[in-house]
């Protein structure tokens, strides 16, 4: 990949990749059928996103959006996946080639909304009380021609990287993502704004952990607040990004808490500042020291980043990882792929690299560097589908393959730390429970999560302390493999 990236770079290849872009999408736009009637606009929907990708309109006014691309797209609101700042605006399957859909724009407000079939693919719609400019003309069509451009390189990256035709969004069948009645009996619009503006406001004023241990908590009792989770603590990760300016930093307080919404909330907020993503990530984590905490965590979002962006595509974002120089950079990024895939929800995130007829699929595909990755998060997927039996998890373990079955025990022991901080004598029983050979690894996850939940090594050393006696190095073994990471700490 970082070959790949540095032919790229070359003046004559990118050139010739940017004038190709150009014409062809001239050539498309000469071709549309129309440029929209007198209150409406036309978005030309392309291979490289949205054209123009920015549109002002009279409230009541409709956009148009026209696919002119040979693959099905899918514009709706923010958030991806749920759709649920406009809820309406959202036509609940792909736009098919050559086709078009229309939607009228009621509310005032800046709407922002992306691709579902692409979720870096984004754009907005600025509905204005007043009266709506003129969209007609170059200037109407490519508002940004920088903007234009880099989705032009990027549409170029991915094709020479070769990932082939995304097939979901080819067939035009059943529907990816969220179904049309997939959130009812969620909040109400009222109320949904209500708990948002609160959560935000527990950002603000304290911190984001906060707000997504609020949301935790009332989830339990709250059917309602729990199906309208994933979209709100999404809200709650873009806050965050706002508040600190720092992907890192933001990062700290990941959470897991309904299928990684708040950890999505950063990357798009992230990503969106973004003129060229996938050139910007090779960048992106200079700012913190090599091989420190804050760097892990920053390679490691990107690795849920990729994943998240496009559109779980598990090979693509493993190539996307390798174009980083640094091993620590590949392994971090790898293992932020690997977590995202196996913690995807194929009701909000379809993955096509999971398979309930065999949990560790698809880890004895992947390369040997990546294998320890991936048979670590794999009992995340075993144990969603089978109610959190660790003591199944860890027999299932077993049939791992050959020399991968310690990484798999690992993996158990970090998600039922996960899922039982406030007990951590429960999970050290858990790991007990296993076979010859599986107690140390699991010992050693647990503490691994308990390390990252906490971003320090002291609370770690404290629960060893806790530990039954034969279990106590294996504790302090996990504290030592993270050491390196918090070199500013004590010893």
């Amino acid at each position: 990949m970082a070959s790949f990236i540095g032919v790229l770079r070359r003046p004559g290849t990118l050139l010739c990749i940017l004038a190709c872009s150009v014409g062809a999408a001239l050539f498309a736009s000469g071709a549309l059928a129309h440029e929209g009637d007198e209150g409406e606009v036309v978005v030309h929907v392309t291979k490289d996103g949205f054209e123009p990708r920015s549109v002002e309109v009279q409230a009541g006014d409709t956009v148009v959006f026209e696919n002119v691309d040979d693959e099905g797209h899918w514009p709706a609101s923010d958030s991806h996946p749920t759709h649920e700042e406009y809820s309406e605006f959202d036509p609940k399957k792909p736009i098919q080639p050559n086709t078009e859909w229309s939607f009228t724009f009621d509310e005032p407000g800046k709407w922002e909304y992306h691709d579902h079939m692409n979720p870096y693919l984004m754009g907005e719609v600025i509905v204005e009380e007043g009266k709506a400019p003129d969209a007609s003309g170059l200037g109407g069509r490519f508002p940004s021609l920088g903007a234009f451009f880099a989705n032009a390189y990027e549409a170029a990256v991915s094709a020479l990287v070769g990932q082939g035709e995304d097939s979901a969004s080819a067939d035009g069948g059943e529907e990816p993502g969220a179904s049309a009645d997939e959130n009812s009996g969620g909040l109400s619009d009222e109320r949904y704004k209500e708990r948002k503006d609160e959560l935000l406001t527990l950002v603000r004023e304290e911190n984001p952990r906060v707000a997504l241990d609020r949301m935790r908590e009332e989830i339990e009792t709250n059917d309602a607040l729990s199906r309208s989770c994933h979209a709100l603590v999404h809200k709650v990760g873009r806050e965050a990004y706002e508040r600190y300016g720092d992907f890192g930093e933001a990062m700290k307080y990941r959470d897991e808490l309904c299928n990684s919404g708040y950890l999505h909330g950063i990357i798009e907020s992230k990503f969106s500042q973004s003129e060229d993503v996938f050139a910007d990530m090779e960048t992106m984590c200079d700012r913190y020291e090599h091989g420190s905490y804050m760097s892990w965590q920053c390679y490691h979002g990107i690795g849920h980043g990729a994943m998240f962006y496009t559109s779980y595509d598990l090979p693509r974002s493993l190539e996307m990882c390798d174009g980083f120089e640094s091993d620590f950079g590949r392994s971090s990024c790898a293992n932020g792929v690997f977590m995202e895939n196996f913690n995807a929800d194929q009701k909000l995130h379809l993955s096509k690299f999971l398979k309930e007829s065999d949990p560790f699929y698809p880890c004895a595909e992947q390369e040997n560097r990546y294998k320890a990755h991936c048979y670590l998060y794999a009992p995340t997927y075993f144990l969603s589908l089978n109610g959190s039996d660790y003591d199944a998890a860890l027999e299932w373990c077993n049939g791992a393959e050959a020399g991968f079955e310690p990484s798999c025990a690992y993996g158990v022991g970090t998600q039922a730390m996960k899922e039982n901080l406030n007990d951590p004598k429960l999970v050290e029983s858990v790991c007990m429970n296993g076979e010859d050979g599986q107690t140390a690894p699991c010992i050693e996850g647990m503490t691994g999560l308990y390390i990252n939940h906490h971003g320090s090594l002291e609370p770690a050393r404290e629960l060893c302390s806790r530990l039954e006696k034969p279990n106590r190095p294996a504790c302090y073994d996990a504290i030592a493999a993270d050491a390196s990471l918090f070199r500013d700490q004590p010893a």
